[in-house]
């Protein structure tokens, strides 16, 4: 007797998940696999918080019974932990090829991780007010986990311009923290050019002698957004970690 397991049962059977008859008897599609499942609910984590995307909300996207999407995928944590890797693993697949010079691939690195942190801005939501998933992801056996393989990227860029331990684990978590509050003014609106008007009336409308400090730069501050913010912070992070290195290795100053 066969003891062939179908090409879209991608997981054993959880505890608590219902059986793909039960699954099919419900009335859902018994075509959907968990990539496909998994891909949609990646493409809604662009703009939705990934911790509001429901099994409902996913089956009803897919034109499913909600118990198919338990069947595949299993518990909500599944969900978020295959979403994340996903994303994770399209963060791995746009690094580009180290060039030695450990300034310049971190700068590279940092802005990718922007844009990817904008474009989904829902996975972006999630990791800065949880922290399950946000860097190490369950997997099943023979799965990658791309959080992991991301981290060991970035280690390996301190590592190899010869930073302390201590420091590359500080560089490294001074430069997420630094790129993911940037993406995320970007995708919450947060920054003041997307408020301009309004900075520069209230500020403008005070009394004359008063607010002078606030007055002095206000048609300067009313106009930062990402693309003036973002580099210049990062220019300046990125060159401060020189400061841990003995001076033979050194980098050459980041270029405005």
């Amino acid at each position: 007797m066969s003891n062939k397991v179908s090409p879209t049962a991608t997981l054993a059977r959880k505890r608590g998940r219902p059986s793909r008859h039960e699954a099919s008897e419900s009335g859902g599609a018994t075509t959907i696999t968990r990539e496909q499942i998994l891909a949609t609910a990646t493409a809604m984590a662009k703009t939705e918080p990934l911790g509001d995307i429901s099994m409902v909300g996913l089956a009803r996207e897919l034109g499913v019974a909600p118990t198919l999407i338990h069947y595949y995928i299993g518990s909500r944590d599944d969900l978020i932990s295959g979403v994340a890797n996903r994303y994770f693993k399209e963060r791995c697949s746009r690094l580009q090829a180290l060039t030695g010079d450990w300034k310049k691939d971190l700068w590279c690195e940092a802005h990718q991780s922007f844009a990817m942190g904008v474009e989904y801005g829902g996975v972006l939501r999630y990791m800065m007010s949880h922290n399950r998933f946000r860097l190490f992801q369950q997997v099943s056996e023979g799965e990658s986990d791309f959080g992991v393989l991301y981290l060991d990227r970035v280690a390996s860029i301190f590592k190899r311009a010869g930073f302390k331990p201590q420091h590359a684990a500080m560089g490294y978590h001074l430069m997420s923290q630094y790129v993911m509050t940037c993406a995320y003014a970007q995708v919450s609106r947060q920054l003041p050019a997307f408020h301009a008007q309004y900075i520069q009336d209230h500020i403008h409308s005070a009394p004359q002698g008063e607010l002078s400090g606030a007055q002095y730069f206000a048609d300067a501050f009313s106009t930062l957004d990402s693309e003036t913010v973002f580099p210049e912070g990062l220019r300046l992070l990125i060159d401060s970690f020189d400061l841990w290195l003995p001076p033979s290795k050194r980098g050459k100053p980041l270029s405005k």
